[in-house]
């Protein structure tokens, strides 16, 4: 295990061990400074799930302290481990909103509303933690989400936080044993479908057709 008073050192401009990535902790180190409250904190991940060629995984980062206990992580599985995959996928696409991060002191949510995403109504249970979700979107770069230390802080006042999640392969660190798991085969009844499921759907579809009529109004411009 990494010494957190060290890490959180390197990156308000220390030296960079020879292990670490250099130019991503760089990269790091520059927001980092930035914040207000800034320090590193254990980060957990609590489910992995993939989804065709995206790979997701789902943590739970403290925020009043360094750590959490294992009585509230063995609570958190029970909550997230029987979730169908689409609100897990439907909470990566809301954890990259800086929204999300709008908390208050006991880490809830308020500047969202958590009641459309479950995975954010099962973070507001829990008292001083917040659960996020990250995506890579290939199989190859699974690696970046196999992390145990973050790097938080406040970078807009009074409670917009941001959370840098730390790879074991920027840190140096030995890969730890990953595990994406895919949904279950089962074909749901029509109507059946989750209304997270519906809503990722639903926002993929607007992205994709914001996407299409930029290119066309570029493709315009150039003509």
């Amino acid at each position: 295990m990494l010494d957190l008073k060290q890490l959180t050192a390197t990156l308000e401009g220390g030296e960079i061990p020879p292990s670490f990535d250099a130019k991503t902790i760089g990269k790091i180190s520059k927001r980092f400074l930035q914040w207000k409250v800034a320090r590193v904190v254990n980060l957990y991940p609590i489910r992995g799930v993939s989804h065709e060629d995206s790979r997701y995984c789902l943590y739970a980062c403290p925020l009043n302290g360094t750590t959490i206990d294992e009585e509230t992580l063995r609570a958190i599985h029970a909550e997230i481990d029987s979730l169908e995959i689409g609100h897990i996928r439907y909470d990566s696409v809301q954890s990259e909103g800086a929204d999300y991060y709008i908390l208050d002191e006991h880490g809830n949510h308020c500047g969202m509303d958590a009641d459309d995403d479950i995975v954010a109504m099962i973070s507001d249970r829990f008292d001083g933690l917040v659960l996020f979700t990250k995506t890579v979107f290939s199989p190859k770069k699974a690696a970046q989400l196999d992390c145990h230390y973050a790097a938080l802080g406040i970078s807009k006042e009074p409670n917009g936080y941001t959370i840098e999640p730390l790879s074991n392969t920027t840190l140096g660190l030995a890969a730890s044993s990953q595990r994406f798991r895919g949904p279950k085969v089962e074909i749901p009844d029509a109507g059946e479908e989750s209304p997270a499921v519906e809503k990722y759907r639903q926002t993929m579809t607007l992205v994709m057709a914001l996407m299409l009529i930029a290119a066309v109004i570029w493709y315009l411009i150039k003509g």
